[in-house]
């Protein structure tokens, strides 16, 4: 057990003027193990306070709040997270208990186990508060990273602190690589089975893909945190979130993987795009079908693409998700569903979307004779100038929708509940599907035309 210091209650001097209430500067202090303390002082007078007590389906973060204090004022507990005084405050302080993550939340909340832990601000600060300028007190020996710069005076300016994310702890080993012009650091905790140099040397072709992918480079710099998983793993390999330009990565460090840069390969196809997408762009709404769904798909062409996997990997994989989605009540259309991703049981959302987008790509490479493809839509994403406001189901729908045909696709499979059926619809395409075992089987057909060839073969098929 690491020794803490205990910092005494400190009020700040020098605060900003009249700025309105939702800016403010904190201390963040750690003083016990598996606990903060956070001390704050507004930037105009306040008398309710509300912390977020959801995200990503985990419900009752709030209630890891506790001690909340506003100086001079007598402040009540009403509900979980929620707080009200009896007359109006700027200096506040409480408690936050992070010592207890667990497998459905450790890549998607704060916590502080052993010594180490990653602070994400989303969940540590009033929702009322929007900007605030952080400074961390910590144990001797203990160091801070972020993908946020300090500034000149050595405070960070955290403009969203729903995407800020510190990883904090003991003997943190950081490495900052160049890749394309975008800056990325890799900062890692513990001991592993790959060099620290191995990560970004997975990660650069990946990064380089996309950039490809999007012809949009990253403005600001982008790190990937990797620690051990601080909870008991059982048949849990590995967990991540990509916040902001922030990936969190989790891993059992007594993973059996073969390949441990192939398997972060494999990891950063899909958790690096979302540095694009959705974190890059400015949309509105729920579309988690194309951010979750189409990455899937996406991540998958780009890991056989870069060779990570082979074109059999790659139809295995596809046919593994049909067993799953065939699993669930499919009710709902895309849209639907991605409104209530958080509300709902199973992965309907990624499974369908990641099959939806594989059709999509058959079609449209059929449609041009092999002229486009899915991933070209991703260039006409980024390089519509869409408003700040626009819907994202709007906006995206409107990319996809190439040709009639593939306007009537979307319609049926992304704005309406249509079933899909893939053993009716790949035979067109030169593939068969065999669901009469125990797990479906994805093959090429033994006899294919010309034309199947040829799409075939611009997706990786060899033969």
């Amino acid at each position: 057990m690491h020794k803490c210091l205990t910092v005494p209650f400190v009020l700040f001097c020098g605060f900003y003027s009249v700025l309105g209430a939702s800016k403010a500067n904190v201390r963040v202090s750690v003083r016990t193990p598996g606990q903060i303390t956070v001390e704050a002082e507004l930037s105009a007078p306040m008398r309710s306070w509300s912390f977020r007590n959801a995200y990503a389906g985990v419900l009752g973060i709030a209630e890891r709040v506790e001690d909340f204090r506003a100086e001079n004022v007598t402040v009540n507990k009403i509900a979980g997270g929620e707080f009200r005084a009896d007359r109006d405050a700027t200096r506040i302080s409480y408690t936050v208990k992070l010592s207890e993550p667990g497998a459905a939340n450790v890549s998607h909340v704060s916590w502080l186990v052993g010594d180490r832990g990653f602070l994400m601000f989303a969940d540590l600060i009033p929702l009322d508060i929007r900007t605030i300028a952080p400074e961390f007190v910590l144990p001797p020996g203990w160091t801070i990273e972020s993908s946020i710069t300090r500034d000149t005076n050595g405070r960070y300016e955290v403009s969203e602190p729903e995407k800020a994310v510190f990883f904090i702890g003991r003997s943190l080993h950081k490495t900052t690589k160049s890749i394309e012009g975008m800056t990325v650091d890799s900062v890692l905790a513990g001991d592993w089975a790959f060099k620290d140099s191995d990560v970004l040397q997975a990660a650069a072709p990946v990064m380089k893909r996309y950039l490809t992918l999007t012809g949009f480079k990253l403005p600001q710099k982008s790190a990937i945190m990797i620690a051990p998983l601080p909870i008991p793993v059982g048949s849990i390999k590995w967990r991540a979130e990509t916040r902001g330009s922030t990936v969190v990565l989790l891993i059992d460090p007594n993973a059996a993987f073969k390949n441990w840069r192939g398997q972060l390969g494999v990891i950063f196809t899909h958790e690096l795009l979302h540095l694009w997408v959705p974190n890059s762009l400015q949309l509105q709404g729920d579309y988690d079908w194309f951010f979750e769904g189409f990455t899937l798909y996406t991540a998958l062409r780009t890991a056989l693409e870069l060779k990570i996997i082979s074109f059999k990997e790659f139809l295995d994989t596809l046919a593994r998700v049909y067993d799953s989605y065939l699993s669930y009540s499919d009710n709902l259309s895309l849209i639907d569903a991605s409104e209530r991703r958080w509300t709902t049981p199973g992965s309907l959302v990624y499974d369908k979307g990641m099959l939806v987008a594989f059709l999509y790509d058959l079609l449209i490479r059929k449609e041009s004779s092999g002229k486009t493809n899915l991933a070209d839509r991703y260039r006409d994403l980024f390089g519509h100038h869409f408003t700040d406001a626009m819907d994202g189901n709007e906006a995206i729908i409107s990319v996809l929708a190439w040709s009639p045909a593939v306007r009537d696709f979307a319609k049926s499979y992304i704005e309406n509940s249509k079933t899909l059926e893939l053993g009716q619809v790949l035979p067109a395409f030169g593939l068969s599907l065999d669901s009469s075992g125990k797990s479906s089987q994805l093959r090429v057909t033994d006899k294919i035309d010309a034309d199947q060839k040829r799409l075939l073969r611009s997706l990786g098929y060899t033969h």
